[in-house]
């Protein structure tokens, strides 16, 4: 018999108590990313900036955020903020286990995991705005950016893990 649990995905939050350097969050992606049973990641916290916001440089690039990337299954994604939080969509209650797992690995400070409702379910506003009233893939409600041109910050990952 199949319940309502066994077939409701379940989405968390990870709240690291430090900013993540990006050889850090690349090594916790992979092994999140190992662990199975996840639908959807969104990566949170402050932007880069592009460029020295104020002081004498002012203007002047910032060549040390360039080419900052973070390669999850087989997409490459340009990391434009310092990770802060990461939200997970899980396929079911038991991969908790295994993310908090991949955590304890990788992080060499403390964290916190939170359930709770962070992706919408629902097309919102801008999902009509910018897709009409069908949406194909139910993974990109609630992430679109109503002002950008394309979406260059959305990837999407195919099913495959490349486990081998």
């Amino acid at each position: 018999m199949v319940t309502k649990s066994d077939t409701e995905t379940v989405q968390i939050e990870i709240f690291p108590r430090r900013f993540l350097n990006p050889d850090t969050a690349q090594r916790l992606l992979d092994e999140i990313y190992r662990s199975g049973g996840v639908l959807r990641i969104m990566i949170q916290g402050p932007n880069l900036p592009r460029a020295v916001p104020y002081g004498p440089g002012k203007g002047l690039p910032i060549e040390e955020h360039k080419n900052m990337l973070l390669e999850l299954g087989d997409q490459a994604i340009e990391l434009r903020v310092k990770v802060g939080r990461i939200g997970l969509e899980l396929e079911s209650e038991e991969d908790i286990e295994g993310v908090r797992a991949a955590c304890e690995r990788t992080l060499p400070f403390s964290f916190d995991i939170k359930k709770r409702q962070l992706f919408h379910t629902k097309p919102t506003v801008s999902d009509y705005a910018k897709y009409g009233s069908e949406v194909e893939d139910k993974r990109i409600l609630g992430m679109v950016d109503p002002k950008a041109k394309k979406e260059r910050n959305l990837a999407m990952l195919s099913d495959s893990r490349g486990d081998s």
